[in-house]
C-alpha cells in the first residue's frame, strides 16, 4: 500500500490506519508555541514564525474522502484548524504535512466526502490556536492559566488571588479595552472623561455606571477587586490604594500595531479572559492588514501627503514620528508630511512650519465646535493661500475619539481617513463597529 492514504483502493480499515499514521498526525503538531492569534501562512515550516500571508497549492488525485472520527480525547495543548477552499477538480500532486513539538487535544476529526474524483486546491492555510501566553511582556509564568497569577507590572510584580469581578480603570484607553474584554457588568466605574462622547468610544456603556476622579477615597468606595493605572497615574495614588488592600497594575497604553496587541492580551490575563482576547486580537489585526494589503497596492508616488493639525491656546500642533495620529496616517496610505520633516510626537509649529511641510490633505483632530472654527481660519489665512490643502480645500475635522484614543479604536481611525484619502475606493463603505463580548 502507497505511504498515502488517498492514493490506491485498500480497504477502509487500512486507509484509516494510512491516514492517522500519515497525514493526522503531523497535521495535529503544526503548532509553534510563539503564535499568538489566528494567522494565513503560506509554507508551513518547522521553527518559522507565522507572520506572514502566502499561497501553497497542494495537488494530489483522489477518488474519494471520508469522514474520521477519533473515539477517544488525546491529551494536547492548543486545537490546530486547517481551513481548505476547494476548487474545481484537478490531480494532487503533492500532500503537505506539517511537524509539531507537542501533542494537541482533538476530540474529531472530519474531512470532506465526495462521490467522484476532485481535485483539492489548498489556497491557503488558517491556523488557528488556543490562547498562547509566551512572549507577552507582563506576564510572569505564561504556563499558569489558573489562579493565583503574577504579572510584572509598571508598579512592580502584583498578583491577583482570583478572576476580578468588579474591575476599575483610571484611564480612558484601559477602558475601551476593557469594555471590549469582559461583559459591561463586571466594570463598577469608570473615570469621567470615558464618560464624554467626544473623547469616548465606550460613552453610552460608561455611563451606565458611576464616573469617579481619581480620588483614592472615591475608588475605594467601589470595592473593586482590581484598579487598571496607565504611565501617567500617580504614585500616590497607586500606594494609596495598594495600602487599602486593592490589587493595582500599572501597565502601558501603545499606539502602534504590535503594542496593541500587547495590550489586549495582557488584559485579557489580568481578567481572566483569555479567549476572548485572542479573538479580540485577530479582529483587530485583521481589520489592520486589510488596510495595509490595500495601501501596499499604492506606489508611493501617488500616496498624499498628510497633516494631523490642531490648535490649542493660540499654538498649533503637529503629530510626527511616534505620534498616534501619525501612525493612523501611515496606515491609512497617507505619508505623515510632519514625520517627513523630522518631527517627533505631538510638538509645536509655526505658520512657516505649515508652508514649508506643503500638505495634500490637513486633518484636524479635535472636538467639533473648535474644529470647525479653526478649518474656516486656516482657510482665510493669507500665509497659506499656496499650500496644497489650502488651495484644494483639503482640509477636514476628524473624529477625535478615533484619531487620539490610546486603544486599538484608532483602527477605526485608519479606516475613516482611508475613505478621506482615497474615496474612488473607500468612499461610500461603511466600516462595523468592534465586537463586544457576549
Amino acid at each position: 500500500m502507497s505511504s498515502n492514504p488517498f492514493l490506491g483502493r485498500s480497504s477502509r480499515r487500512r486507509f484509516l490506519a494510512g491516514l492517522a499514521s500519515s497525514a493526522v498526525l503531523p497535521l495535529l503538531s503544526a503548532c509553534q508555541p510563539q503564535v499568538v492569534e489566528t494567522e494565513r501562512v503560506q509554507v508551513v515550516e518547522k521553527d518559522v514564525p507565522v507572520d506572514r500571508i502566502v499561497t501553497q497549492i497542494v495537488r494530489q488525485e483522489v477518488e474519494r474522502v471520508v469522514t474520521v472520527e477519533v473515539e477517544k480525547q488525546v491529551q494536547v495543548e492548543r486545537v490546530v484548524t486547517v481551513e481548505v477552499e476547494v476548487e474545481k477538480p484537478v490531480e494532487v500532486q503533492k500532500f503537505v504535512t506539517v511537524e509539531v513539538e507537542k501533542p494537541v487535544e482533538v476530540e474529531k476529526i472530519v474531512t470532506v466526502e465526495v462521490e467522484k474524483p476532485v481535485e483539492l486546491v489548498v489556497t491557503q492555510v488558517v491556523v488557528k490556536e488556543k490562547f498562547i501566553l509566551e512572549g507577552i511582556p507582563g506576564i510572569v509564568d505564561p504556563a499558569n492559566g489558573g489562579w493565583p497569577r503574577e504579572v510584572e507590572g509598571l508598579n512592580g510584580l502584583v498578583s491577583i488571588a482570583a478572576k476580578p469581578a468588579r474591575i476599575h480603570t483610571v484611564s480612558l484607553g484601559h477602558d475601551e479595552v476593557t469594555y471590549a474584554l469582559v461583559p459591561a457588568e463586571r466594570v463598577v466605574a469608570v473615570g469621567t472623561y470615558t464618560q464624554l462622547p467626544e473623547y469616548s468610544n465606550v460613552a453610552a456603556l460608561a455611563q451606565k455606571v458611576v464616573g469617579i476622579g481619581r480620588d483614592p477615597e472615591q475608588i475605594v468606595a467601589q470595592a473593586p477587586d482590581i484598579v487598571i493605572a496607565s504611565p501617567y497615574t500617580k504614585k500616590d495614588l497607586i500606594q494609596a490604594l495598594e495600602n487599602a488592600g486593592i490589587v493595582v497594575v500599572q501597565t502601558q497604553l501603545h499606539n502602534d500595531p504590535a503594542g496593541r496587541i500587547q495590550d489586549i492580551l495582557l488584559m485579557g490575563y489580568l481578567f481572566g479572559e483569555e479567549e476572548r482576547a485572542l479573538a479580540l486580537a485577530a479582529e483587530v489585526r485583521s481589520r489592520h492588514r486589510d488596510l495595509l494589503d490595500f495601501v501596499r497596492g499604492k506606489p508611493i508616488e501617488v500616496r498624499p501627503r498628510v497633516l494631523a493639525l490642531t490648535s490649542f491656546s493660540d499654538k498649533l500642533y503637529v503629530a510626527g514620528i511616534g505620534s498616534t495620529e501619525g501612525n493612523i496616517i501611515e496606515t491609512a496610505g497617507g505619508i505623515n508630511v510632519a514625520a517627513e520633516a523630522g518631527i517627533e510626537r505631538n510638538t509645536t509649529t509655526s505658520l512657516e512650519g505649515v508652508v514649508a511641510m506643503s500638505p495634500e490633505v490637513i486633518i484636524i483632530t479635535q472636538p467639533a465646535d473648535g474644529a470647525n472654527e479653526f478649518r474656516q481660519e486656516l482657510l482665510r489665512t493669507e500665509a497659506l493661500a499656496e499650500v496644497p490643502a489650502i488651495k484644494d480645500a483639503r482640509v477636514y475635522p476628524v473624529d477625535p475619539k478615533l484619531f487620539t484614543t490610546l486603544s486599538f479604536w484608532n483602527i477605526r481611525g485608519a479606516e475613516e481617513l482611508a475613505k478621506i484619502l482615497w474615496p474612488d475606493d473607500f468612499g461610500n463603505r461603511e466600516f462595523p463597529q468592534f465586537s463586544l463580548p457576549e
